[in-house]
Formats: C-alpha cells, structure tokens, sequence
C-alpha cells in the first residue's frame, strides 16, 4: 500500500526493497519504478541499492536492524552530492528493533532520521484522512489484499500464521 499512496501523493520514483522475491516481483504492478533484492551478500545489496536507489528521498523503511544499516551506508556513499537531503522515516523494525549506524553517516551527509508512528501524528490529522483512504481502496485505486473473518472466530485468526501482504479483517 505505501507504493501506491507514494505515487498517488506525487513521488517521481519508487523503489521497493526487500528479501522476499516472490513479493518484489508484484511491487512494479503495484506501481514501484525498481526493486532490489536484499541478500545475505551485503557488498552485492549495497552495489544494488547504491545503482538503484542512490538517489531517492525520503526512504521509508520497516525494516530497521542490519539491512536499514547497510542500506543507509551504501546510499549516503552512492549520492551525486552529499549536502542533497536523504530523510530517512523509520515506521517499522521487522529485521530487527536496533541498528548499528557508524557516526559518520550523521556528520558527513544531509541526512535526517526521522521515526513515525503512533505518538508522532495527532489523532486529528490522522483520522482526517482515513475516509479519503477509505474511499481510494473502496474504489479500486489503491489494492489491499485482505481476508474476512467473522469477529467470533478471532482466536483462530490470532493463531494462523501471517500471510504476508494480506490483512485480515474482523467482521460483526
């Protein structure tokens, strides 16, 4: 969903990153410019992203730990000019809660880490586009792939493993 509200809010170039393969190569449909695959061969993945993604901005990443490590590293390496802004939204830590970033990557560059989550934005402005998201994913132009349960069955949806990409919704 973040790839199709980025190009909805006007973002020239969107490139999605991550381990999963079978996940990257449906990004593009969904509107992503390039994915790069994330590998344990981490010289291989900063040469990929530092060739891909070397200029983008903001980064939004709910990854964190190692891989958000490396991959801040290689794209602050990899920009034509370091005093060009790299903001970086951290909204998430599926690879791990903590990073190990070298202080350099905060003197040497314009870069800018950013957290956002609950706390950070208002309940106001947040629930003042919820209908307007509402209605982009109601009307087709933005794909959430969910499945339905009853609300009576949500034992056995908190027990079934997570179908990644797929959001499970509770129904009365």
């Amino acid at each position: 969903m973040a790839i199709q509200v980025a190009k909805r809010l006007g973002a020239g170039r969107v490139v999605g990153a991550g381990r999963d393969r079978a996940r990257l190569a449906t990004l593009p449909g969904l509107g992503a410019d390039a994915t790069v695959a994330l590998t344990d061969d981490a010289e291989a993945t900063a040469a990929a992203l530092a060739e891909t993604a070397a200029e983008v901005d903001p980064v939004v990443d709910c990854l964190w730990g190692r891989p958000a490590g490396d991959a801040i590293m290689a794209l602050l390496r990899a920009r034509a000019g370091r005093s060009r802004a790299l903001n970086w939204i951290q909204i998430g830590s599926m690879a791990d809660p903590t990073i190990e970033l070298p202080s350099v990557a905060m003197r040497s560059a314009n870069f800018r880490l950013q957290g956002n989550g609950q706390g950070v934005v208002s309940t106001r402005p947040y629930l003042a586009v919820l209908p307007s998201l509402i209605e982009e994913i109601d009307g087709g132009t933005i794909a959430v792939t969910a499945r339905t349960m009853p609300l009576a069955e949500v034992g056995t949806a908190w027990t079934e493993p997570e179908v990644p990409g797929v959001r499970t919704l509770l129904t009365p």
